[in-house]
């Protein structure tokens, strides 16, 4: 069989090399490299002589859902530029480059997933794959926004600058909470305890507060009485003992009881003279109800210091985690939950809220040092991101990558492969 045609002077043997030599077509070569065929050498014609399977080996490998999710996850460089024109050069560039972006989006992938888990605490142990999933939602499709952001072909401006923009903005949010995922990650412990810290602190200065209100206000009860027992003190003082005797007697016994009340009162402390009428406002007399009510916002006031006093001592004595579960036990419930040794978060939300809270005041207020890991994972982050976000701008200006997206180079492409096939034809005939 001759490998040329005098009409068209096309070699067989140039249309071969042609093939092995187009980067655009690694994918026919592969699939006809592995195509199973049928040799029968007693055959005369050739089409009988070879038997091509009808289904190739790589075929059926290349379009499983196992080689799709992988290409979601690590895009190979050929995504990032048409099928009309390619180099081995450029398709080493493009690699590079998709190389550079898919490690960008993976690494804010994991860094991401503790952000998404602990948000769905209520989901209970279906939480990570949960988070997970949402985290590699995020993935493909900054991937694929990075895929387009490259295809500056006539007409796509405008869809590749907002694919980048898109690439950009779903980066740069992924990059600014990774630190604080990673603090969830391996701090989760360190950001219960400084919030603990925060709700011990908050319930002292509140009780503290509450301490003083009590020094300055009176109850209703006690200011009644204060008002009744200065109001007959003043009449008595106002009465003529030696010609209103009786006027006398009455507010005196108004306002301290009766010689009776005074003798069964007398000896009794305070708290035994509660007990025996049953409350402060039921003592005989406005000014010895006032004077119990006033010894009784005392004592209380005294017992609130001296457990102030001994929870200040504690706070500094014991880690905030233990001294909240010891000292403000319902506080300690309503955030947290305990089985054995191990510490949950009663609410992820919160968790992550306090995560992003204390990481950002330590980044604002300097203080990188106790930041660590979560500092480095995010200025690596970072660098991925701008670096990542700034060669897919570049790609996307190559001339190359733009004539690859050609399609008048496609359609001349398309129409020399044709040519050939006649000619293959024909010479077989």
């Amino acid at each position: 069989m001759s490998t040329s045609s005098s009409d068209n002077k096309i070699d067989i043997e140039e249309l071969f090399d042609w093939i092995e030599q187009q980067p655009e077509l690694q994918e026919i070569r592969e699939e006809a490299a592995a195509t199973l065929c049928e040799y029968r050498p007693a055959e005369q014609e050739l089409d009988s002589r070879i038997k091509v399977s009808a289904v190739s080996v790589s075929s059926q490998a290349d379009n499983g859902l196992a080689t799709r999710i992988w290409e979601t996850v690590w895009v190979p460089g050929r995504n990032m530029r048409g099928k009309a024109f390619s180099t081995p050069e450029l398709d080493t560039s493009l690699n590079s480059v998709a190389k550079l972006m898919c490690i960008s989006t993976l690494w804010d992938f994991f860094c991401t997933i503790p952000i998404f888990s602990k948000s769905l605490l209520i989901l209970g142990g279906a939480s990570l794959p949960a988070g997970a999933l949402l985290s590699f939602i995020l993935l493909w499709a900054s991937n694929v926004a990075g895929e387009n952001a490259t295809d500056r072909r006539k007409g796509h401006a405008a869809k590749a600058n907002w694919s980048l923009s898109a690439f950009v903005l779903l980066c740069l949010a992924k990059t600014a909470v990774s630190g604080v995922g990673i603090d969830l990650m391996i701090g989760e412990y360190a950001i219960a305890s400084k919030y603990a810290q925060q709700l011990a602190k908050e319930k002292l200065v509140s009780e503290e507060r509450n301490m003083n209100n009590l020094r300055s206000i009176e109850t209703p009860a006690l200011l009644s009485a204060k008002e009744e027992c200065q109001k007959l003190e003043s009449e008595q003082r106002s009465y003529n003992r030696a010609t209103q005797e009786k006027e006398w007697i009455s507010a005196y016994v108004k306002a301290r009881g009766t010689i009776n009340d005074q003798r069964s009162m007398q000896g009794l402390s305070t708290e035994q003279r509660i007990r025996k009428y049953g409350s402060a406002k039921s003592i005989p007399g406005a000014c010895n109800q006032q004077d119990a009510l006033e010894e009784t916002k005392l004592k209380d006031l005294a017992a609130r210091e001296k457990s102030l006093e001994a929870k200040k001592e504690s706070i500094n004595s014991l880690a905030p985690l233990e001294y909240l579960e010891r000292q403000e036990k319902p506080t300690f419930d309503q955030h947290f939950l305990k089985s054995g040794e191990d510490l949950y978060w009663k609410n992820g939300t919160e968790a992550v809220a306090q995560g992003m809270e204390q990481f950002f005041r330590s980044l604002q207020e300097g203080e990188y040092t106790l930041l660590g890991f979560s500092l480095f994972m995010l200025a690596v982050s970072t660098i991925l991101t701008s670096a990542a976000s700034v060669m897919l701008y570049l790609t996307g200006k190559n001339e190359q990558v733009k004539a690859s997206f050609a399609g008048e180079l496609n359609k001349y492409r398309e129409r020399r492969v044709a040519q050939y096939q006649e000619l293959v034809d024909r010479e077989e005939v």
